[in-house]
């Protein structure tokens, strides 16, 4: 999830439960039974790395089918939350650490796949910076992201609005909120012009109406 942090912590992991409660949150909850079906399918028995990792959601996933799974994740709160949540759920073969994925603290190749969070590669300015951090550390790397069409942009609105954000509208080639929604586009062209400029190749997913998975290699 697209977020400028303008509301609490505690907020925006409220905010963030509602959005995986698939009874509040129809139209994600579709897309997650998209995602984690792809991530059966092409991430099994590996050591995975999720950038961005949230309240471990994706990550939890990930540890069913997975050897080991690295969540790191920029708000402390968060991280707590998670490694807290995998020893609830008596999942031992996955961790959470504090840390910035433009700088990550792991050896070259160290893991088989990085996952970025969903729809989150739009927000980023320095996303060729992140691209190569994450090909350094993984073989392949994995994430959404959502393109500037009409559909999409108000498939986005209805969704967001699902979750009981404030005032949820469309501006331009992003979605906001006046509580701290901000979910930008981003179109393959530019993508492909990242891709391209860091030497590597991608493969294109159609998920959704309104987001396409990437999986980039060296």
């Amino acid at each position: 999830m697209a977020l400028n942090y303008k509301l609490s912590i505690e907020t925006i992991k409220q905010r963030l439960e509602v959005a995986h409660n698939p009874n509040q949150a129809v139209i994600r909850g579709q897309f997650f039974d998209l995602e984690y079906a792809f991530f059966q399918q092409n991430i099994r028995n590996q050591n995975v790395l999720v950038a961005g990792s949230g309240l471990g959601h994706d990550s939890f996933e990930l540890a069913r089918y997975n050897k080991k799974v690295v969540g790191v994740e920029l708000i402390k709160p968060f991280v707590d939350h998670s490694n807290k949540q995998a020893r609830i759920l008596g999942l031992n073969n996955v961790v959470f650490q504090y840390g910035d994925i433009t700088h990550l603290s792991f050896r070259n190749e160290e893991f088989d796949s990085a996952v970025l969070n969903m729809g989150t590669i739009g927000n980023f300015d320095d996303k060729q910076i992140i691209l190569r951090e994450l090909l350094r550390v993984a073989n392949k790397v994995y994430f959404d992201f959502y393109p500037p069409t009409n559909l999409g942009l108000e498939k986005r609105r209805k969704m967001y609005s699902e979750e009981k954000w404030k005032n949820v509208r469309i501006e331009g080639d992003k979605v906001v909120s006046d509580d701290g929604l901000d979910s930008i586009s981003l179109s393959q062209k530019e993508l492909d012009t990242i891709i391209q400029s860091l030497g590597a190749k991608v493969k294109y997913y159609k998920f959704h109406e309104f987001s396409i998975m990437a999986e980039v290699t060296k």
